[in-house]
């Protein structure tokens, strides 16, 4: 039941994860049709998360008191609704209707995540790295997908139509797929949920430490994730000389890494829980390494097969945060309060999402020179760098200090 539980849940995020990323796979032929500078595409992404910046707290307050299903059925149809927004100004060239419902789109997404890790995790407490592996990473090949079909769908009709109809339709199969997860859910639950008797509120909520260090850096590791390959058909395109098709189909190797090793990585991190702190460490200093290696490769006219090895570390670096990372974050937090938990997480990884590709278009459009990609390779070379030096700090006090550690914070990272 837990695997079925686990594969409709990974369904179900299909359609999520196949949609968010058109824009990117589309990222040359929007600007063109819609005539959109680099920063004004990137307000796709940063209008995803705006508004999740004050509204996930909220998401997840409701998801503990009113429990996972009813945030799977509520926000998988919310999904779909956004996805028919985003069709329609793509349609009809209506740019304001599309960051309408990117911002719909973003807001169901963001509380979807929250609600199927409520009810993941109380499906299988032990088991949250391959679990969490699993969920986060596999449906990171309909991304994949997204990323060689979508420029194929476009360059065959030549019309946005055809890509953005294909997207609607996995959210409305998502969204079956939802209903199926609730279903399998009721029927072969054996201990009925004790009915809440504490009031879930923000206020009861208390702050430690090793949660505040690990949202910080699970936030820094995923703003030095989403927002470049957000861009990364054009990143590919400029710098590493592949056409739109083949840089398309060339990013896909990421999503297709990072699906193939989380349920090994998964596996290690459930059953060396001792060895958590290190392997955060670990997570960290391979994505700074993966931009190291963007960064450094020169800027070419023909294609640059080398640049490969940056997206499989790249890859490997997201099994990590979903397998190892998450899981420790949400080590940190009582069950019952796990969704406000993930709110509040929420709240600082979508002022990131929000800001970085902003920042990133800024720094694009003033950089200059042949090279402006390079420049805002710097910002993801910085955000990694930043999440290396803090979990080097969580490794250090948790060995030199754990008396001090267990004292305040037990079991807060398992070790």
């Amino acid at each position: 039941m837990d695997r079925l539980i686990i594969l409709l849940a990974i369904l179900l995020m299909v359609g999520n994860n196949y949609a968010f990323d058109i824009p990117q796979a589309l990222e040359v032929p929007i600007e063109k049709e819609f005539q959109l500078t680099q920063t004004q595409f990137n307000l796709l992404y940063s209008v995803f998360a705006i508004p999740n910046i004050g509204l996930s707290i909220g998401g997840g307050i409701m998801i503990d008191k009113m429990g996972g299903r009813w945030g799977v059925f509520t926000f998988s149809l919310l999904l779909g609704l956004s996805q028919i927004f985003i069709f329609f100004g793509g349609c009809y060239h209506n740019y304001c209707m599309m960051l309408c419902g990117r911002a719909i789109f973003g807001i169901a997404s963001d509380i979807l995540h929250i609600a199927v890790f409520k009810l993941v995790a109380q499906r299988m407490p032990k088991d949250m790295g391959t679990a969490m592996g699993l969920i986060l990473t596999v449906p990171e090949l309909a991304a994949a997908l997204n990323s060689f079909l979508s420029p194929y769908l476009f360059e065959k009709t030549n019309s946005l139509k055809i890509p953005l109809l294909f997207g609607l339709f996995l959210c409305f199969l998502s969204f079956l797929s939802g209903l199926m997860m609730i279903y399998v859910d009721m029927k072969y639950e054996k201990v009925a949920t004790a009915k809440q008797t504490e009031q879930i509120s923000v206020f009861n909520f208390k702050l430690t430490k090793p949660f505040v260090i690990m949202s910080i850096i699970t936030t820094l590791m995923l703003a030095s994730y989403v927002p470049f390959l957000d861009n990364a058909n054009k990143f590919y395109h400029e710098r590493f000389g592949f056409s739109i098709m083949d840089a398309g189909q060339i990013v896909t190797v990421g999503y297709v890494v990072a699906a193939f090793t989380s349920p090994i990585v998964g596996r290690i991190s459930d059953k060396f829980t001792n060895y958590r702190p290190f392997f955060i460490v670990a997570s960290t200093i391979m994505f700074f390494i993966s931009h190291l290696q963007f960064y450094y490769m020169p800027l070419t006219t023909s294609p640059n097969y080398y640049s490969v090895f940056g997206l499989i570390t790249l890859g490997l670096s997201y099994s990590c945060f979903s397998s190892v990372l998450m899981p420790a974050l949400q080590s940190t937090v009582p069950e019952d309060m796990l969704a406000t938990a993930l709110g509040l997480l929420g709240i600082i990884e979508n002022f990131c999402m929000a800001v970085v590709p902003m920042i990133s278009g800024f720094v694009y459009a003033i950089g200059g020179g042949i090279d402006p990609m390079k420049n805002v390779d710097i910002i993801y070379l910085f955000l990694a760098g930043i999440g290396v030096v803090l979990s080097i700090h969580l490794l250090m006090e948790n060995i030199l200090q754990p008396a001090k550690a267990h004292a305040k914070l037990p079991n807060a990272l398992d070790i």
